[in-house]
């Protein structure tokens, strides 16, 4: 697509398409979606730097269904000679922007009605906030570690649709040995929590996993041991971003009986550790 060429220069442009497209698969309409693109990015809208690239990308985003509209044309094609005048007359340097290829591709032929968009259908395990499953650690990288047959912790504490309105289960994830299950919040609490990455002077701890079906979620072999709400978050945790988690992995490939979070869960605690409360 032409707003490849694009995204060098503002990354708004990826994010803009990205926003409108998701929207859509949720069921609302063109002209919601637009309302709600004008309401996120109203301070960029406002900005005379960033404003010719809101424009563009909303044009660009309406292209992808040729449900383009006569005045997001025109706004996009004075913003395309906006941005051609101002490098010319500052000697900027807009060299990845094919001008004369991004004004032919806004053509009238873009300019559609509102295009029929089918809700995309994504599973939902249904898990809610505190729902605590285990699975027993069975790969060669745990008993190297001495931990084969501990129990690695999944605690859900939130959830959020991504891009493709998958349902990411966001998790805070520890591990324990077999005989010392935890069946209140302060057990699972004292059990302490996963480091995922260092930030801001502190850590992150969320994880997120993603089933694509009931039967992909089969595949990760999950128990679950009861509902823990009140567990509490770590007190060093710094604050997270749900949209850059650290991601979790079952089986890559579905012949395979390999999980690929044990290695991972693994490799986390001999070079992060477990943050004791």
């Amino acid at each position: 697509m032409i707003y490849d060429f694009l995204s060098e220069e503002s990354p708004l442009i990826d994010e803009i398409i990205d926003n409108y497209s998701f929207l859509r698969l949720h069921g609302y309409s063109r002209e919601d979606s637009l309302a709600r693109i004008n309401r996120s990015f109203e301070a960029e809208t406002s900005d005379e730097d960033d404003r010719p690239f809101v424009l563009i990308a909303t044009a660009l985003a309406l292209c992808k269904k040729k449900e383009l509209t006569s005045q997001a044309r025109l706004d996009a094609l004075h913003s395309i000679e906006l941005l051609r005048k101002r490098s010319s007359k500052q000697n900027l340097s807009y060299a990845s922007l094919d001008y004369d290829r991004l004004t032919g591709y806004l053509s009238e032929d873009q300019i559609g009605p509102e295009a029929p968009y089918r809700a995309r259908k994504t599973y939902d395990p249904g898990w809610s906030i505190g729902d605590t499953f285990i699975h027993a650690l069975s790969q060669p990288a745990a008993d190297q570690m001495g931990l084969l047959g501990w129990y690695v912790v999944f605690r859900k504490v939130g959830e959020y649709l991504d891009r493709k309105a998958r349902h990411m289960q966001l998790v805070y994830i520890t591990i324990c040995p077999p005989d010392a299950v935890p069946q209140t919040d302060a057990e699972l609490r004292s059990l302490g929590y996963l480091r995922m990455m260092e930030h801001d002077n502190g850590w992150d701890y969320l994880g997120q996993l993603c089933f694509k079906s009931k039967k992909d979620e089969e595949l990760w072999r999950l128990k679950k041991i009861g509902c823990y709400p009140n567990a509490g978050i770590p007190a060093d945790a710094t604050t997270e971003n749900p949209l850059v988690s650290m991601p979790f992995y079952g089986v890559l490939q579905r012949n395979s009986q390999v999980l690929d979070y044990e290695d991972q869960v693994c490799h986390l605690i001999k070079f992060r550790g477990i943050k004791k409360e």
